[in-house]
C-alpha cells in the first residue's frame, strides 16, 4: 500500500489526526472543509489545534481526498473525478470510460457470437467437401 493510500485509509478508520492533510489532498481551504464539515470554522480550526474532530467529519475528508472505502476496493483512490487503481498515478479511469463497459461488453459478446457463427458454416463446409468422394477420372 502506498503511503498516500495508507493516510487515507487510516484516517477513514479514524486516525484523528490526519484531519490537515486530509483538507490538503482534498484542496480544501479550512472555511471549505469547515462548511463541508457543517461546523464553523472556529470550531474546525480547533479540530486541527487542539480537540479531537468529529469521527465522521475525518472520514468524509477522507473520502473527499479520495480515498475509496469500499470492500474489494482497497487501494483504489479518486482523485478530480479520476478512479485510479492501487499503485497508478496516471492513466486513471474516468466516469466515461466506466460508462462504456457494459456496452464493451456487449460488443465482445456479439463479436464471440459472430466467431462461433463463421467457425461452425466453416466447419461445415469442411465436413461437406471431406463428405464427397473426389470425382472419378475417366479411362
Amino acid at each position: 500500500m502506498s503511503y498516500d493510500s495508507h493516510i487515507l485509509s487510516d484516517a477513514f478508520l479514524g486516525n484523528l489526526t490526519t484531519l490537515p492533510e486530509l483538507q490538503l489532498r482534498a484542496r480544501l481551504t479550512r472555511a471549505q472543509a469547515a462548511d463541508l464539515c457543517g461546523v464553523s470554522p472556529e470550531t474546525y480550526r480547533r479540530w486541527c489545534t487542539d480537540r479531537p474532530p468529529n469521527p465522521a467529519a475525518v472520514r468524509l475528508l477522507a473520502v473527499l481526498a479520495g480515498y475509496v472505502p469500499w470492500a474489494g476496493w482497497e487501494g483504489w483512490e479518486v482523485h478530480s473525478g479520476i478512479l485510479y487503481p492501487p499503485g497508478y498515478t496516471r492513466n486513471g479511469i474516468g466516469p466515461g470510460q466506466i460508462l462504456a463497459i457494459p456496452f464493451r461488453e456487449q460488443l465482445v459478446t456479439e463479436y464471440q457470437r459472430q466467431l462461433v457463427a463463421l467457425r461452425s458454416e466453416q466447419g461445415g463446409e469442411r465436413e461437406a467437401a471431406a463428405a464427397t468422394p473426389p470425382p472419378r477420372s475417366l479411362p
